[in-house]
């Protein structure tokens, strides 16, 4: 699973126990934002070992660990966050999401562990608030990428995205764009992410999705152009300078 996608909302889901500590947290999510996990660590990392425990900078730490591609430690952090507030549905999205980048790290044996693990971290979430978006994305992301023989579903993917879409139409239109992908349906795929783009133009992660799908399609002109709008909105953005590179590359002999 991707990240970003949930950083944003769990980040702005934060709290915080104190005047002092409130700047800080806002400091360090600030810095975690503008790509700097350094600094954001080194603002939040004595917060999140206070006594009692500090349970939203330990969520932040959490995102800061997975930036910094600790994702061990970003568990650690992340079941400490739940542990010291387990009635904030962040907290468990968060864990969720630590649990689904850890899962790449580790042995199959572990691996169906830690995959029911997060599988009932993002369902604590939505059980402490139905409408919790972070939570409802991770369920249909478990399901779309989960072999039904460990629980996944493709149905059940769907119905959480369309929960997603309720509340957020955006993100609700990745989501089932993401599916279409899954279920090599291309062209509805596209459907998708142009209607995400209908309603945030400036979104140049969907831009490049949609081109990498008409590139699949054979409609490499139009694949460009899309390409290119990415870099325009966002000059520095690496997956469409390499989407737009993969283009541009002679096709390998058979």
């Amino acid at each position: 699973m991707k990240t970003k996608s949930l950083f944003a909302a769990l980040a702005a889901s934060l709290l915080a126990g104190s005047a002092s500590a409130q700047t800080d947290l806002e400091k360090a999510t600030a810095a975690l934002r503008s790509g700097d996990p350094a600094a954001a660590e080194a603002l939040v990392a004595p917060l999140a070992t206070a006594t009692p425990p500090d349970a939203p900078a330990l969520n932040l730490l959490a995102q800061v660990r997975l930036a910094q591609k600790r994702a061990k430690e970003a568990v650690e952090a992340a079941e400490a966050a739940a542990k010291a507030a387990p009635d904030r549905p962040e907290h468990f999205s968060q864990l969720g999401l630590a649990l689904s980048v850890r899962l790449g790290e580790v042995g199959f044996m572990q691996m169906a562990l830690m995959s029911g693990k997060m599988k009932a971290a993002f369902e604590k979430s939505i059980a402490l608030d139905p409408n919790h978006v972070a939570g409802l994305i991770g369920l249909a992301r478990f399901h779309s990428n989960a072999p039904e023989i460990a629980g996944g579903s493709p149905e059940k993917a769907k119905e959480f995205a369309r929960r997603v879409h309720a509340l957020n139409p955006f993100l609700g239109e990745l989501e089932l764009a993401r599916l279409a992908e899954r279920a090599e349906d291309p062209e509805g795929a596209l459907a998708h992410y142009d209607a995400a783009l209908a309603l945030r133009a400036d979104a140049a992660g969907a831009q490049v999705s949609a081109g990498k799908v008409l590139a699949k399609l054979g409609r490499k002109d139009e694949a460009r152009a899309r390409f290119e709008t990415a870099l325009k909105l966002r000059p520095d953005f690496a997956a469409a300078k390499q989407a737009l590179a993969a283009l541009d590359s002679p096709a390998e002999a058979p």
